[in-house]
């Protein structure tokens, strides 16, 4: 993504205020961050591809494939059998494989890889990347090794954005994940959440980077 299409979004939109949802999925994320996903994709370089890590139902994998027919969106997902804010596994990923479904016809291409990403990012069809969307497993250990894992599969420039931003540890992990692949970042902006709609949600770490070679 050669432009830094996510600051001038988020300028053009105000922070994409009184955006509404996108798809009709349950999920917690709000309408900002789908929203901003959508017209992140929408802007991608011909070629490039959108990965989001942690897809639960789909709600922002959909957002952001909505309405983005030629596009690419690559999911990954390893449904735990219970988590404490997710429930069954089972549940989360039959509405997935169902809502991917649904919206055919009226999104990108969606290739969804059910494994963890530890597994993913060793694959050799992932790129390049221009939008990576990190929603997995929050610790810092597997946030920061997602970090470092996906840069390897980014564009020279894109845009990186890592949600649950308001725990101190996903923030510290992130930046020691780029760090550790070499990546500079060029533009960034910590976007606040209160856990409401009308904010992002539990904040999101948003940022413009540049691929270390």
């Amino acid at each position: 993504m050669e432009v830094n299409h996510l600051a001038a979004l988020l300028a053009a939109t105000s922070d994409f205020d009184g955006a509404t949802h996108l798809v009709d999925i349950p999920g917690m994320s709000s309408p900002k961050i789908c929203n901003l996903l959508n017209a992140l994709v929408a802007r991608m370089e011909p070629g490039e591809r959108y990965v989001e890590v942690g897809c639960w139902r789909g709600r922002t994998l959909l957002s952001a494939a909505l309405n983005n027919t030629g596009r690419v969106c690559i999911g990954c997902d390893k449904f735990r059998l219970f988590g404490r804010f997710t429930g069954f596994g089972y549940r989360a990923r039959r509405a997935l494989y169902a809502n991917v479904k649904r919206y055919e016809g009226r999104r990108a291409a969606i290739w969804f890889h059910e494994m963890r990403s530890s597994v993913f990012f060793r694959r050799r069809s992932l790129g390049p990347v221009g939008v990576y969307f990190y929603d997995g497993a929050h610790s810092y250990r597997e946030t920061r090794r997602s970090i470092a894992a996906g840069a390897r599969w980014l564009s020279p420039k894109a845009v990186v954005l890592v949600d649950d931003w308001n725990v101190p540890h996903v923030r510290q992990a992130t930046l020691d994940g780029f760090r550790d692949s070499g990546v500079t970042i060029l533009w960034r902006r910590d976007l606040p959440g209160d856990h409401t709609e009308a904010t992002w949600w539990n904040g999101v770490g948003a940022f413009y980077v540049a691929r270390g070679f």
